[in-house]
C-alpha cells in the first residue's frame, strides 16, 4: 500500500506560498513605481576582508558570504536562513538539532541507537547513505564532509556552536562555488575575525536538569581585540560542555553491570586566530580550532523485547529485557547492551587566509587542513553473531558459553588539505561584478574495523557439531572473526567563476561555471570467516571525472525592499568503488547482472523560484521559495541475498516543495515570527533484482515532509533593564511513506513496522540584562513530548526492536555576558 500525503495538501501548500507572493506584490507596488537607481541596496560588494566590519542595510538583517562576496542576506538571489550568534542565543541554540528544528528544509539523519557523529545532513530531502556526502559541510572555507565508504560509517561531524560569528544555511544545489558533495546544498559555520580597534569579551555558562535524567552544564568564553593598533590583533575562546544523560544500561548478560543516565557526552573546544595587517591593502589571518567530543554510551533505546529465550539445548531462559521494554511516553528509557558503547570524535583545523584589495578588488588565498579522528565501540552481539549463526542465536547463550559478547571497533582517520585562490571585482552598482577562482584539495579516510567474538570456536561447535577448522573457514586473527582496512583518496582541482551582469538599474542576470577533475583512489583489505577459502580478499581501484557545473539566474529588485530571482543550478557527486564481495556473493552478482567493481557519479539539477521582501512599512518581512529538484543515476545500496551489499546507481528520483519565513513586528516590543518548508521527494522508477524490487516508484527518500516552527518574543523594561519572554514551537511531521518495507514482494517487507511519531517541542525562556549580563531561565521540550523518532527491528520481522527519541524535558539557568 502507497501511503501519499495527498495532492490536494500538496496543491493547498503550493497556493498559500503563491497567495503569500502575490499579495507581497501587491502591497509594494505603489513603492516600485516612485523606485529610483540611487534607492537600490548599496551593500558590501567585495569579497569580506577580516577585520573590516560592512553595517547591514537594516539592523535586523545579517551580512553573509554565501556567493563569497560580502552581502546583505536580504538581497542575495539564493534561500538562505542565517542566524548570529546573538540570533542563537535568543533562540536557545546551542548545537546543530537546535538550528534543524528551526530551519524549514533542513534535516539530518535520525538512525537507531547512533552517536552524534554518526550524522548526515539532508536538505530538501537529497540525501543517501551510500557513497559521497550530499549536504557540503564548511567551517569558514574549509569543507569538512566525509564520505560514507565501504567501512566507514560515522558520518560528518558538526562543529559545536560557541562564539561563532554565524550560521548559514544554504538550500539547492551549491556546486557552483562548493564543489561537489553540495547536491542539496551547504551549511556553514563562520568564525569571529579579530578586531584591530577595539577589546570585546563573550562568555556563557548555564547549568540544566533533564526530566528523569542528570545535571548537565557549559562554560566558555571568548577576549578579543588589538595587540597593535590597527595593525595586530587577535580572538581567543575556549568552551566545555556536558550533556547529562538519561537512558539507563542495564546489561542482559549481567544484572550487576547497570548504569543510570549512562548516555551523557561531553564537548571541549578551543580556538585561536590572529589578523596581521601590515599595510592597508594587505590582511593576514592564521587560526586554529580544535574539538573533542566523547560519548560515554549510545542513545540507544530497547523498545520492543522478544519472549523469555535461550539456545537450543540449554538448561534455562533468559529474558533479555529484565525491566520491560523502554516506554518514554511515560520515563521509561532503557538500553539492555551487554557493554557500554562509547565513542570519541576529534579533529584539529589550522588555516591561513589572505587578502590583498586594491579599490573594489580583491584576492583571497585560504589554505587549511583538516585532521579528524574517530573511534568507537559497538555492540555487535545481535547483529554479527546472528548473522554468523541463524536467528536463534540472537541471545546466544549455550550451556558450554554462559558469556557471549561480540564487539565492532572502528577506527577513522579523515585528513583534507585545501587551497582555494579567488578574486572578486565590481562596485554595488557596477555593470559587472565577478568572482573566479581556483581549488585544489586531497582528502583522505582510513578506516580499520575489526569484529571480535572470542567463542566464536564453541559456538560454531555448539551450533553445527564441528570445529571451523573441520568445516574449513579460515583461521582466525587472535579474537578477530573479521578485520577490514580501508584507504580511500579524493582530489579535485577546480575552476570556477561567478558573475553578475546588471541588465538595468533592477534586473542582474548572473552566469556562474565551475569545471573540475576528480580523482578518486580505493584500497580494501578484509580478512575473515566469510572469505574461504584463504580467509583474505584485497580489491583496489580507480575513478576519474571531469563535471562541469553551471548555474544562472535572474534577479529583480521591484523595490529597494523587495526582491524577486530564479535560478537554475546543478550539483554533483564523485562515485566510488565497491569492496570485493565473498564467495558466497559472487555468482549471485553475476546472475543479477551487477557490477561489483564500481558506481559512477550522480548529479541534481534544480529550478527555483523566489522571493525576499518587507512590506507595511517595514512591519513583516518574508522568505519564501519553491523548488524543483531532478536526481539523476543515484547511487543506490543493493542489499543481496547474501546479507552483503553493492552500491550503484539505479533510480532517478524528484523532490520538490517550497519554504518560506514570515517574521512580524507590529510594535518595538513584539515580535512574531512564523516558519514552513515542505518536501516532497521521491524515487521515479522501480528497480528489480530478481523478481524483489530494491527501490520503488513513488518510493520517498526518507525526508521529513512538513517542517514549521514558529515563535513569539516580547521584550519590556523590569526599572532600568531590559527583560524578555520567549516562546518557540517546532514541528518536523513523520514520514509515512511509500517505503520499501510495505511493498509485499519486497525482500525487506516487513507489516509489523510502526511509524514513529512527529517531532514537537514547546520551548519557553525568560531573561533580564543585569548590567552586561543577561540572566536566562528556560525549559526546552516543556510538554514533554517523548514520542519515538525512530522505532524499527533490528532485522526484517525480528523480535528486537530498536529506537530513538527527543531528550526529555530540561530546565536550566543561563548567563550570558557581552563586552
Amino acid at each position: 500500500m502507497t501511503v501519499n500525503l495527498g495532492s490536494r495538501r500538496v496543491l493547498a501548500a503550493s497556493s498559500v506560498s503563491l497567495i503569500v507572493l502575490c499579495w507581497a506584490s501587491a502591497a509594494v507596488a505603489q513603492d516600485a513605481a516612485q523606485m529610483t537607481p540611487q534607492a537600490q541596496q548599496q551593500d558590501a560588494s567585495q569579497d569580506q576582508v577580516p577585520g573590516r566590519v560592512t553595517e547591514p542595510a537594516t539592523s535586523d538583517d545579517i551580512i553573509v558570504t554565501a556567493t563569497k562576496r560580502s552581502e546583505s542576506l536580504s538581497k542575495v538571489p539564493i534561500s538562505i536562513t542565517a542566524f548570529s550568534q546573538e540570533n542563537m542565543d535568543s533562540r536557545g541554540i546551542r548545537d546543530i538539532r537546535d538550528v534543524v528544528a528551526q530551519t524549514p528544509g533542513l534535516d539530518i539523519s535520525r538512525g537507531a541507537g547512533g552517536s552524534g557523529s554518526q550524522t548526515r545532513f539532508i536538505i530538501r530531502g537529497i540525501d543517501s547513505n551510500a557513497g559521497a556526502a550530499t549536504s557540503a559541510i564548511y567551517i569558514d572555507d574549509t569543507p569538512i564532509q566525509t564520505r560514507n565508504s565501504s567501512l566507514n560509517y560515522n558520518g560528518t561531524t558538526i562543529p559545536f556552536i560557541f562564539d561563532v560569528e554565524r550560521v548559514e544555511v544554504l538550500r539547492g544545489p551549491q556546486g557552483t562555488l562548493f564543489g561537489a558533495s553540495a547536491q542539496g546544498g551547504a551549511v556553514r559555520f563562520i568564525t569571529p575575525t579579530p578586531s584591530l580597534t577595539q577589546y570585546s569579551a563573550y562568555g556563557r555558562a548555564a547549568v540544566n536538569v533533564v526530566d528523569g535524567g542528570g545535571t548537565g552544564y557549559e562554560a566558555g568564553a571568548a577576549l578579543g581585540g588589538p595587540i597593535v593598533n590597527d595593525v595586530l590583533g587577535f580572538r581567543a575562546s575556549v568552551y566545555r560542555r556536558y550533556n547529562a544523560g538519561w537512558i539507563d544500561r542495564q546489561s542482559w548478560l549481567d544484572p550487576n553491570d547497570r548504569k543510570e543516565n549512562a548516555n551523557s557526552d561531553q564537548t571541549f573546544v578551543a580556538r585561536g586566530s590572529l589578523l596581521f595587517r601590515p599595510t592597508d591593502w594587505l590582511s593576514i589571518a592564521p587560526s586554529v580550532t580544535y574539538q573533542e567530543l566523547k560519548f560515554d554510551d549510545r542513545a540507544d533505546l530497547w523498545t520492543r523485547c522478544p519472549a523469555s529465550t535461550g539456545s537450543p539445548g540449554s538448561t534455562g531462559t533468559l529474558n533479555p529485557c529484565p525491566l520491560g521494554a523502554s516506554d518514554p511516553q511515560n520515563g521509561k528509557f532503557l538500553s539492555y547492551s551487554p557493554v557500554a558503547q562509547p565513542s570519541t570524535d576529534r579533529f584539529v583545523l589550522p588555516s591561513l587566509k589572505v587578502v590583498g584589495e586594491w579599490g573594489s578588488t580583491s584576492v583571497t588565498s585560504v589554505t587549511s587542513l583538516f585532521r579528524r579522528h574517530v573511534t568507537d565501540l559497538n555492540d555487535a552481539t545481535y547483529i554479527n553473531a546472528r548473522n554468523y549463526f541463524g536467528n536463534a542465536y540472537l541471545f546466544p547463550i549455550t550451556p558450554t558459553v554462559p558469556r557471549t559478547i561480540g564487539t565492532q571497533n572502528p577506527d577513522t582517520h579523515q585528513r583534507l588539505f585545501a587551497q582555494e585562490l579567488r578574486i572578486s571585482g565590481g562596485e554595488s552598482d557596477a555593470l559587472i561584478r565577478y568572482t573566479a577562482g581556483l581549488y585544489y584539495s586531497r582528502s583522505s579516510v582510513e578506516t580499520s574495523l575489526p569484529i571480535t567474538l572470542p567463542t566464536y570456536s564453541a559456538l560454531y561447535l555448539y551450533r553445527f557439531g564441528r570445529t571451523p577448522e573441520q568445516a574449513g573457514i579460515p583461521p582466525r586473527v587472535g579474537d578477530a572473526i573479521y578485520f577490514g582496512n580501508e584507504y580511500t583518496t579524493e582530489q579535485e582541482i577546480a575552476a570556477f567563476a561567478n558573475v553578475d551582469f546588471r541588465v538595468t538599474n533592477r534586473l542582474t542576470a548572473t552566469i556562474g561555471g565551475r569545471y573540475s577533475r576528480n580523482k578518486l583512489d580505493f584500497d580494501v583489505t578484509e580478512r575473515g570467516v566469510s572469505y574461504p577459502p584463504l580467509g583474505i580478499s584485497r580489491y583496489q581501484g580507480q575513478q576519474r571525472s571531469h563535471p562541469f557545473l553551471p548555474k544562472a539566474s535572474l534577479s529583480f529588485q521591484a523595490t529597494r525592499d523587495t526582491l524577486y530571482y530564479a535560478t537554475y543550478s546543478e550539483g554533483f557527486r564523485t562515485g566510488g568503488v565497491n569492496r570485493a564481495l565473498p564467495d558466497v556473493c559472487q555468482a549471485e552478482a553475476q546472475q543479477l547482472g551487477l557490477n561489483a567493481r564500481d558506481f559512477s557519479p550522480d548529479k541534481t539539477k534544480s529550478y527555483e523560484i523566489g522571493s525576499k521582501g518587507r512590506v507595511l512599512g517595514g512591519t513583516l518581512s518574508y522568505e519564501a521559495s519553491a523548488y524543483y529538484v531532478q536526481w539523476q543515476n543515484i547511487q543506490q545500496q543493493l542489499r543481496l541475498q547474501c546479507l552483503f551489499a553493492l552500491v550503484q546507481n539505479t533510480a532517478e528520483a524528484t523532490s520538490k516543495g517550497f519554504d518560506l519565513n514570515l517574521t512580524l513586528r507590529p510594535s518595538r516590543s513584539l515580535t512574531v515570527g512564523f516558519g514552513v518548508g515542505y518536501v516532497d521527494a521521491k524515487y521515479d522508477q522501480t528497480i528489480l533484482i530478481g523478481t524483489a524490487p530494491q527501490v520503488l516508484a513513488d518510493q520517498t527518500l526518507g525526508a521529513t515532509p512538513w517542517t514549521v516552527n514558529s515563535n513569539v518574543e516580547y521584550r519590556f523594561h523590569v526599572g532600568r533593564q531590559e527583560a524578555f519572554v520567549r516562546a518557540q514551537y517546532n514541528l518536523k511531521s513523520v514520514n509515512k511513506g511509500l517505503f520499501l518495507f510495505q511493498e509485499p514482494t519486497a525482500t525487506t517487507y516487513d507489516p509489523t513496522r510502526i511509524y514513529p511519531n512527529d517531532f514537537r517541542s514547546l520551548d519557553l525562556r525568560a531573561g533580564v540584562d543585569v548590567g552586561q549580563v543577561n540572566v536566562s531561565v528556560y525549559a526546552e521540550n516543556v510538554l514533554n513530548d517523548n514520542g519515538y523518532l525512530v522505532n524499527a527491528p533490528t532485522y526484517v520481522r525480528g523480535p528486537l526492536w530498536r529506537g530513538a527519541a527527543a531528550r526529555p524535558r530540561t530546565i536550566g539557568l543561563q548567563l550570558i555576558a557581552r563586552y
